[in-house]
């Protein structure tokens, strides 16, 4: 049975009022876990003390099956990238590169990771002379310099622009599943998190308050924070209208929607939360009649959001969509226009209301 790529188990520290609190994680080899939550929420900390920076009260850390908690950082054979790389800044790029070697008995095969990453030509060029696509491809080559059984990135691309996170990611993604060492990678961003990570596991407090399969989160949040943090554009207050069998109307606003889910824990009456993604929501020409699995909506406002269009809807209740600029020209969607919507019953999350939500 191969052996995880790594295992914490129940990882209890305290550091003046903060605490990580029974943090237990699994990472399985080739597999990129994305460590999600905000800031403050123990993200970094619990990096740290995976790298060995901290020493936790309680629990283990194994990596590759070697238990490791007792270690210093420099024998777990972890490659770490930190935000905006961590490079050396008084070093040439061959001596960052070496400096992972060293770690590992020697520089032998810094050549060949330079010429690996493209960076062969940069040889004697300091972090200051590089783009960030360059810093990224370097620090890279001095992570796997040190033959590392696992990869811990800590929100490498947070000071960066879109554009650059973005190329950045694409090509960190395909570099770790290339490779096929197993990572924890560090973020605060759902688009990083959709981007790269196998697996997620959101973290609040100290503590992992839900983790799977990263469709599976992102379809079912466990909670309205987990829901927000994840960035899901449709968080509305409702209640049960009628609930039979795996089918729940929901009465909102003033209309009403149909969710596919079991219904046997929620009863009619009861308060209730919406969640629904954005892209969850098809707009099409108005259509008469209205077929049944309709709704007609009127068009709020429309904001363009990179290649798509945000657009707000009114159906009842308010609504968040994203289009296409063909789907714009297709529906003739402007402002205070009319639209038909329809929502899969699967894509509908319905959560129980949590005590202190405010109807809206």
């Amino acid at each position: 049975m191969t052996a995880p790529g790594l295992e914490t188990e129940g990882l209890t520290l305290r550091l003046g009022r903060f605490s990580l609190d029974g943090v237990s994680l699994e990472v399985a080899p080739g597999e990129i876990l994305v460590l999600l939550g905000r800031n403050g929420a123990g993200k970094s900390v619990c990096l740290e003390t995976i790298a060995g920076f901290h020493r936790p009260q309680c629990g283990r850390i194994r990596i590759a099956g070697r238990d490791v908690t007792a270690l210093s950082p420099e024998r777990r054979r972890i490659g770490f990238v930190l935000q905006n790389f961590g490079l050396f800044p008084h070093l040439t790029v061959a001596r960052n590169v070496a400096i992972g070697g060293e770690a590992r008995g020697g520089a032998a095969g810094r050549d060949a990771l330079l010429e690996r990453f493209g960076i062969a030509h940069l040889a004697q060029s300091r972090p200051a002379q590089l783009s960030p696509g360059e810093k990224q491809r370097t620090a890279l080559a001095r992570a796997l310099a040190s033959r590392p059984d696992l990869f811990l990135f800590d929100e490498p691309f947070s000071a960066l622009d879109a554009a650059t996170s973005e190329t950045l990611r694409d090509e960190l993604g395909g570099f770790l599943r290339c490779a096929g060492i197993p990572a924890v990678f560090v973020t605060h961003d759902r688009t990083d998190a959709l981007a790269l990570g196998d697996r997620i596991a959101v973290i609040e407090g100290g503590a992992i308050r839900q983790h799977g399969p990263t469709a599976a989160v992102f379809a079912r949040p466990g909670s309205i924070a987990i829901a927000r943090l994840l960035g899901i554009e449709n968080i509305l207050e409702g209640r049960v209208a009628a609930a039979a069998d795996d089918r729940l109307s929901i009465a909102l606003g003033d209309g009403s929607l149909e969710a596919a889910q079991p219904a046997a824990a929620l009863a009619p009456g009861q308060p209730v939360t919406l969640c629904i993604p954005g892209e969850a929501i098809r707009l099409l020409p108005p259509q008469s009649p209205l077929p049944p699995q309709r709704r007609r909506a009127r068009v709020a406002a429309q904001l363009r959001a990179g290649p798509l269009w945000k657009i707000a809807l009114e159906c009842g209740f308010p609504l968040t969509a994203y289009a296409l600029p063909q789907t714009l020209r297709e529906c003739a969607l402007v402002p205070g226009g009319i639209v038909d919507i329809e929502i899969d019953a699967d894509a509908i999350h319905v959560l129980a209301a949590e005590r202190g939500s405010v109807n809206g």
